[in-house]
């Protein structure tokens, strides 16, 4: 497909129009802080650059949230899983969702290829290829002028007095930043570890790796791989290492069963957006006990990929039960089985734990999860109750009243959210209605704490409307002019 030259620079304008008719960018209101040194004190920092960290950004700048700094850990355009570690051939979201748009028809992906290729190109385009999302991904930020300063590691936040303390670490040089306040939109991965079936933990290396991690598939040439569970990232692994020459690859599967449905689908509309989170607790937490009682089926693009080769193994009914590495091959047994594999891919996904960033480390243990606020357990999906329980503003809470009320200050934008939040700031669907849920409520909370210096510049205000000689006859004017 050839690109139709300049465009882009054509879209680039579209958009730049489309925002001054939206009074974008709006007026300075926020009120600037200092750190008691006399350093300044950023509004927000957002540590994450992918799609959810990009989109936030957007957000809090439409709503006059101008003092932000974000931080990624990755190289410029490698933001995100989708050239690191997605590694479907297509998106499994439909082609028409506007994703991080915020209802700007002329950023959305479709405007984006459609400029480039033309109508009939997209008409026929099936699933949207998932770097081309990456590309995608990179001129939002472009168009936008987002800054993103990459290759920038957390390392700590120390909270303080009235802000954040955090060091980062570029290149070797480390440098504090003071925050008013904090967006964490680091990913699936960004509050959670890897979920690892326990007789394999201790052989977690170069042969057995989790999807998430840097995998050298063209090493599994002629080689025997077993892959564990049949998640859309599993069926996606699997399909990397037959097509770069793997011998065999078993996917091994705890259920006897394939789930063929995706109960979620379902839940695409805005009633659904904007009345999950106020359901009580225990209509939340049953309702995607449900969904995960009934699991997610796999893409069918994924699986038509994985079978298309005769040296792919459904193992069903065989959860893992023992492991062992004797000569440099791993030996597992499953109910009734034993195999002897070269590499194992975890495709088990994530395990939400609070702990888990160490930049938190001095005050997670703080942070209160269902498992804190919920005492009938026994009828919701265990792990739900270890999500963290957030507030309206996607912010974290303290566990005992007064402990740790920075808490607050600190707002959880990603997967971690969804059992307060519902799925708004993990996937593509509805990451718009969540930015604007969260910048909505950060403009809200900087607002209420700086009150009194609205209220008294508002009392300040004294441009005239009238100037005095509009009613000759009237002599009396409130106040005077």
């Amino acid at each position: 497909m050839a690109k139709t030259l300049n465009n882009l620079d054509l879209l680039k304008d579209r958009v730049n129009q489309d925002l001054c008719m939206l009074q974008y960018p709006p007026k300075d209101w926020v009120k600037p802080r200092v750190a008691p040194a006399g350093e300044p004190i950023k509004d927000v920092v957002v540590i994450g650059g992918g799609m959810c960290g990009l989109v936030a950004n957007f957000a809090l700048l439409r709503a006059g949230i101008k003092n932000i700094r974000t931080f990624d850990l990755q190289e410029k355009g490698r933001e995100g899983p989708w050239v690191n570690y997605a590694r479907m051939e297509t998106l499994r979201s439909p082609k028409t969702l506007a994703g991080p748009a915020l209802g700007i028809p002329s950023l959305t992906f479709q405007s984006w290829y459609e400029t480039q290729w033309g109508k009939e190109s997209w008409e026929a385009l099936g699933k949207i290829p998932t770097l081309m999302w990456m590309d995608y991904l990179i001129w939002y930020r472009k168009v936008l002028n987002l800054n993103i300063e990459n290759e920038t590691e957390v390392i700590n936040i120390t909270p303080l007095t009235h802000s954040f303390e955090i060091t980062t670490k570029h290149k070797g040089t480390t440098q504090l930043v003071y925050a008013r306040k904090i967006v964490l939109a680091t990913g699936r991965e960004g509050m959670a570890e890897p979920r690892v079936p326990k007789p394999l933990e201790p052989f977690r290396g170069d042969c057995c790796k989790h999807s998430s991690e840097k995998i050298d598939f063209q090493s599994m040439a002629g080689k025997d791989i077993g892959v564990i569970g049949i998640s859309a990232s599993a069926v996606d692994n699997a399909a990397s290492a037959l097509e770069a020459g793997a011998n065999n690859v078993f996917l091994f599967v705890r259920s006897p069963t394939i789930p063929r449905i995706n109960k979620m689908k379902s839940a695409g509309y805005p009633g659904f957006t904007h009345g999950f989170p106020v359901l009580p607790i225990a209509d939340r937490l049953s309702l995607l006990s449900y969904v995960f009682k009934y699991r997610i089926a796999p893409p069918r693009d994924s699986v038509l990929r994985v079978w298309q080769h005769p040296n792919v193994h459904l193992c069903l009914d065989s959860e893992i039960h023992k492991a062992e590495k004797t000569g440099g091959k791993m030996h597992i047994f499953t109910n009734s089985e034993k195999y002897v594999l070269d590499n194992i891919i975890l495709g088990t996904g994530f395990k939400i734990n609070v702990t888990s960033p160490k930049y938190l480390s001095k005050f997670s243990n703080k942070i209160r999860t269902f498992r804190d606020t919920i005492s009938a357990q026994e009828q919701y999906f265990d792990e739900f109750l270890d999500f963290p329980d957030l507030g309206n503003s996607f912010q974290l809470q303290e566990k005992s009243i007064g402990e740790a009320e920075y808490l607050k200050d600190l707002h959880e934008f990603t997967f971690a959210a969804t059992v307060s939040h519902g799925n708004v700031s993990g996937d593509i669907p509805a990451v718009s209605d969540g930015a604007e849920r969260l910048a909505r409520s950060i403009a809200s909370d900087i607002f209420v704490e700086d009150y009194p210096s609205h209220f008294s510049e508002l009392c300040d205000y004294e441009e005239p409307e009238l100037f005095g000689d509009e009613i000759p006859q009237n002599k009396y004017w409130m106040p005077d002019v």
